[in-house]
């Protein structure tokens, strides 16, 4: 992925991070830190940012409206491709995380030229996780994955959701996609923590 198409990606993320929640709710403010810090445990090499604990529902997520709610993101390349992980995490009891879309929408959301997007796989599991396989804009192979942390309330305690984008003209195999679906999990306590 070039430094350009990681731009864009990342850009794209920050923009979804930072659309506006409700009224009356905590605005989430976004401040670098090292990834030893964060509840993503991601390859080496990424860069990591997260938010405060805030209150209120989880925009864009289905979270409730009740509780607070935490983000944690990772962006860079591992193994040469481009790769980007978010997780949303409900950091009070009572407060929960609902699916928001299916996995396409959301790899839309998260995507510069989403209408570009084109031969969307079957969704699947592997690892743990639903994925599926799709080409960028650009021609780039692409797998974006979203993985459940434990039931909370309605919902779960969290949403781990990632996408790796590999260089134009690479072939995106199985052993790169269980490698992208492994190189993210959820660390650190719940919310009783």
């Amino acid at each position: 992925m070039t430094s350009r198409s990681l731009c864009a990606l990342a850009g794209a993320a920050l923009a979804l991070m930072m659309a506006g929640p409700s009224a009356g709710q905590d605005t989430p403010r976004w401040y670098g830190i090292d990834c030893s810090h964060s509840r993503l445990s991601v390859p080496a090499g990424l860069k990591c940012s997260t938010t405060q604990n805030y209150a209120g529902g989880e925009h864009g997520w289905g979270g409730n409206a009740g509780g607070t709610f935490r983000r944690w993101m990772a962006t860079g390349a591992a193994d040469g491709a481009g790769v980007f992980y978010y997780l949303a995490e409900a950091t009070s009891l009572g407060a929960a995380l609902m699916e928001g879309a299916s996995l396409q929408q959301e790899i839309r959301s998260e995507m510069r030229d989403p209408d570009m997007l084109r031969n969307f796989s079957p969704l699947g599991n592997r690892g743990g996780a639903d994925y599926m396989t799709f080409t960028s804009a650009s021609g780039q192979a692409c797998v974006g994955l979203r993985r459940y942390g434990p039931a909370q309330g309605a919902g779960y305690q969290w949403i781990l959701y990632g996408v790796r984008c590999d260089p134009r003209g690479r072939a995106l195999g199985d052993a790169e996609i269980d490698r992208f679906i492994a190189g993210a999990t959820y660390r650190g306590p719940g919310p009783q923590g």
